[in-house]
C-alpha cells in the first residue's frame, strides 16, 4: 500500500523474507550456505575486500531468490496450468540465480585460495 510509514514498509518486506526462508526450499539451502561461507571466511581471516564481495554476492543471491520465488509464485496462481512459454520464464528466472550462484562460488574461491592457507 503506498504512503505507509517507513517502519510498516520494513515490517513488511521483514514479513516477505521471513516467508520466504519457512516456505522456499533454495531460500533455506542459500541461507545455510551463506551461514557456511561466512563462517569459513572468518575461520580463514581472509581480507576485508573478501568480506565485502561475498556479502554483496549472498545478498544478490537472496534478492535473486526471492524474486525468483515471487515471480514463480505470481505465475502459478495466475496461470497454473503448463505452458511452454511460461516455462520458458521460470527457467530463465531460475538462471539469474544459478548465474549469481556461480559467481559467488568463483569469489569464494578466489577469496579462499588468495589467504595462503590453501595451497
Amino acid at each position: 500500500m503506498k504512503n505507509q510509514s517507513l517502519l510498516h514498509k520494513l515490517i513488511f518486506a521483514w514479513q516477505g523474507f521471513i516467508y520466504a526462508i519457512k516456505n522456499e526450499h533454495n531460500m533455506q539451502r542459500h541461507i545455510i550456505i551463506a551461514i557456511l561461507t561466512l563462517g569459513l571466511f572468518a575461520w580463514l581471516g581472509v581480507a576485508s575486500i573478501w568480506w565485502a564481495l561475498i556479502v554483496l554476492c549472498i545478498g544478490l543471491i537472496l534478492a535473486a531468490e526471492l524474486a525468483n520465488s515471487a515471480i514463480e509464485s505470481l505465475i502459478d496462481h495466475l496461470h497454473p496450468e503448463r505452458h511452454e512459454q511460461i516455462g520458458h520464464v521460470k527457467d530463465m528466472l531460475a538462471a539469474m540465480v544459478l548465474i549469481l550462484s556461480i559467481s559467488a562460488v568463483t569469489i569464494g574461491l578466489l577469496a579462499i585460495f588468495s589467504t595462503g592457507n590453501i595451497s
